[in-house]
């Protein structure tokens, strides 16, 4: 500020040689400089500031502090934080895995951890509701569809008073929160691994049958088209117009037909040949 106005001062014309004598006369008596000493411990003329007051307060509550941990004050929440030596915090990181391995390194005491980055409370879990099976046990569970929403279990009940085996019962249930009890009971006794196992084999086991089936409906389905093509075969024959035909070699073809459609075309050629020939009849 003072320089500006000094700069304005030098640059200001002068009125006469009167005036020019008597500032450089003025700059020279002490009375005058004393003056503007006490005029600048006024503060009338300021100084800029070579450091703001956040960097300021920062450096004292860096002094403050013991020499092995690091202090930063946030301006937005005015917070203080402590960190452990050896690490340092931004407050514009945003990396998560940073900002893991800062809380991590928090002592487990701190009741006020810096702002966004509270450690992760731990969820408690659920009591294990009532085993519903009290006298029996799953021994066999596989999963009834792929989103794994139905399970199919086997129950074995307790032995007999002679010594008999328990009885095996099958049961199905669904994931749903009346299900809940037995849901949690067959996967905790039966084991995720081995209901997995089951289910796989348990595909296996459909897949083949369903294979199975199909050759089966395939051999049966040939079986039925053999017969009627073999029907078919001998109403041929016993038309007339076939049997009294003399296109020999259009009969070998009905007699060695595979489909219905390929003799209907041949008994259909010897009725065109015989037309022609002026032999057909009714």
């Amino acid at each position: 500020m003072a320089d500006e106005i000094e700069v304005v001062q030098a640059v200001e014309p002068e009125s006469s040689e009167a005036e020019a004598a008597n500032r450089t006369v003025d700059a020279r008596e002490e009375g005058f400089q004393e003056a503007q000493v006490k005029e600048d411990k006024l503060n009338i003329t300021k100084q800029p500031p070579q450091e703001t007051s956040w960097e300021r307060d920062q450096k004292i509550m860096h002094d403050a502090v013991a020499p092995n941990e690091v202090f930063y004050m946030d301006r937005a929440s005015s917070d203080r934080r402590v960190q452990k030596p050896g690490s340092i915090i931004d407050p514009k990181n945003k990396d998560k895995k940073a900002l893991d391995t800062i809380v991590a390194s928090l002592p487990e005491d701190t009741n006020n951890p810096p702002h966004g980055l509270k450690k992760e409370e731990k969820k408690q879990e659920e009591p294990a509701p009532k085993n519903p099976f009290p006298h029996a046990d799953p021994v066999f569970a596989y999963y009834g569809n792929d989103k794994k929403t139905l399970l199919h279990f086997v129950l074995r009940h307790e032995d007999g008073p002679q010594g008999q085996p328990g009885p095996f019962e099958p049961h199905q249930i669904y994931n749903t929160p009346e299900h809940k009890p037995a849901w949690y009971w067959v996967h905790k006794l039966v084991g995720q691994d081995a209901i997995n196992k089951n289910t796989s084999k348990e595909i296996d086991r459909l897949t083949a049958i369903r294979k199975k089936r199909e050759v089966a409906d395939k051999d049966q389905k040939h079986k039925v088209d053999q017969e009627e093509l073999f029907q078919a075969k001998i109403s041929a024959f016993e038309m007339d117009v076939v049997r009294t035909t003399s296109q020999r070699e259009l009969k070998s073809k009905i007699r060695r037909s595979k489909s219905i459609m390929e003799l209907t075309a041949y008994v259909g050629a010897i009725i065109a040949m015989e037309t022609m020939n002026g032999k057909a009849t009714d």
